[in-house]
């Protein structure tokens, strides 16, 4: 799509010094249960990619369970708040990077793990994004997709539709059933799935390679 780097990048680089702030007011129970549900399934020295970091609030969270991380974002300004944060803590083994989750620079089957949370519902071309992922998953390997699903009830959709008032829009609304579909129409087979409860709910959501 012409411009999609452009406007994706535009509002990220924008949101990325108050994107902490607005998680942790708005999303911390939330996070905090998607903290744990990581920590479970996401440990060992296999390699680990995360599409759409942010500023790093998952990698930092899970990185003292893995070898190593390379944890990616559209928006530079974003990687560049993760990257001060990384320094501050004196933390080793992230790699931040720019990157696009619709093209993304890795050769196929090179990561044991990818984790793209909260992103597939805001991209333009999400079908992209889960072909990119699945072609830099080995062929074991398994992709953790926390996505809210803003058509999932009335509530989550009046929410949507005001938050889509203050240019934070969910450009793919999908119901939980109807994410999973989305899952298992772009060769994925779901192995574990689990509702975090909240005005939007969020299904966090572990797959792998239907071959």
């Amino acid at each position: 799509m012409k411009n999609r780097i452009e406007k994706e990048r535009r509002f990220w680089n924008f949101f990325s010094t108050k994107y902490d702030r607005f998680i942790n007011i708005t999303l911390n129970a939330t996070y905090q249960q998607l903290y744990q549900l990581l920590k479970t399934d996401v440990t060992g020295p296999g390699k680990i990619l995360e599409v759409a970091t942010g500023t790093g609030l998952l990698a930092f969270e899970i990185c003292n369970n893995v070898k190593s991380i390379n944890a990616i974002d559209i928006s530079p300004e974003m990687i560049k708040v993760a990257s001060e944060k990384q320094k501050q803590r004196n933390i080793s083994n992230i790699t931040f990077e720019v990157g696009d989750s619709c093209n993304l620079a890795y050769e196929d089957g090179t990561f044991d793990v990818v984790i793209a949370s909260n992103v597939l519902h805001l991209l333009f071309e999400p079908e992209k994004s889960i072909a990119e992922i699945r072609r830099v998953l080995k062929p074991d390997g398994i992709a953790i997709l926390p996505t809210f699903c803003h058509a999932d009830n009335l509530q989550s959709r009046i929410i949507s539709g005001l938050m889509s008032l203050f240019s934070f829009r969910a450009r793919n609304k999908w119901s939980t059933k109807s994410f999973v579909l989305f899952l298992v129409n772009n060769r994925f087979a779901i192995i574990k799935s689990q509702i975090i409860s909240g005005k939007i709910p969020l299904l966090y959501c572990v797959a792998k390679k239907n071959n």
